[in-house]
């Protein structure tokens, strides 16, 4: 991966995100005329980390580069060591003036509902970019070859008046992927507003206001899981006690039993993962701060 410290602020940096299979390496690789490498076919995360893609054409006369990144949902990594990726690349360019240009969040317009996981990620972005950098993110629907295409406009625009309506309040737009190179394009071209891009929230957060990664918005939303996992323990006991007043063994009780482990399991890691948040960003991507020795009274031995 090319250091955003290598950049320059005379490339267009556009950022790529969405949930796990969308085809974010699929639209990359066509913008960046690279084929099918690196694009994965399956369920599982192609994506190990984040990665940046120099584009070797220039697009509408500047030189582009292209941030790929790996999904909330990614099949490898846990939630929250994608958004620590994902925070270590933004503080990083923050710090170094450099300016996202544009922030696309990838969609299925096959997908017929929001899933626990869609819905997951949306959260997460729109906490990680916040208002301020809505009118620099565009969404993007993907997979339009494999839908019908009357279904796939009435879903788009159901998610427009729903799902999305406060991202588009609040500058978003939406565009459609059809697979060409010319859609690719239209979808990247320069804003047409002529005000500075703000940057992700994230990144001001950490930056500016000083805050330990849990303490953001997105770190925030991510410890929403474990509050929603307590709730389905709770209710996995409360079911098995009814099951054991009754002195019921049967398949419904072992299945029970099974779910409970596996959210006793999960609160587990989840717990883990929230801990692992508390360390200071600065200290994990930087290192630690310098020692500073303050000049002694006099007459004291005692330094600060």
């Amino acid at each position: 991966m090319e250091s955003p410290g290598e950049l320059s602020t005379d490339e267009r940096i556009i950022v790529v995100m969405g949930p796990t299979g969308v085809g974010k390496t699929t639209f990359i690789n066509c913008v960046a005329n690279r084929g099918d490498r690196g694009v994965g076919h399956g369920i599982e995360s192609c994506t190990p980390e984040v990665s940046l893609v120099n584009v070797e054409h220039t697009v509408h006369g500047r030189k582009v580069v292209l941030v790929d990144t790996p999904g909330f949902d990614d099949t490898y990594k846990s939630d929250t060591e994608i958004l620590t990726m994902i925070a270590s690349f933004l503080v990083k360019t923050y710090t170094n003036n450099l300016k996202l240009d544009t922030i696309l969040y990838l969609h299925r317009i096959i997908d017929t509902r929001m899933t626990g996981s869609l819905l997951k990620n949306l959260k997460l972005f729109v906490s990680l970019c916040g208002v301020q950098s809505m009118p620099t993110v565009t969404i993007v629907t993907t997979m339009w070859s494999n839908a019908n295409a009357e279904r796939g406009e009435d879903r788009e625009q159901e998610l427009k008046e729903k799902m999305w309506f406060d991202m588009i309040k609040n500058g978003c737009d939406v565009k459609q992927f059809t697979g060409t190179f010319e859609s690719a394009l239209e979808i990247i071209a320069p804003p047409t507003t002529t005000a500075p891009p703000k940057g992700p929230l994230l990144s001001t957060e950490i930056v500016t206001q000083k805050k330990k990664l849990k303490a953001t918005a997105a770190g925030n939303e991510l410890s929403k899981e474990i509050k929603n996992l307590i709730k389905q323990r709770k209710e996995a006991s409360r079911k098995l006690q009814e099951l054991s007043k009754r002195s019921e063994n049967g398949a419904g009780k072992r299945l029970l039993e099974q779910e409970l482990d596996e959210t006793n399991q999960k609160i587990k890691r989840a717990n883990e993962q929230h801990a692992a948040l508390k360390r200071n960003f600065f200290e994990r991507f930087f290192g630690p701060k310098p020692e500073v020795s303050l000049v002694p009274h006099v007459g004291s031995t005692e330094q600060g």
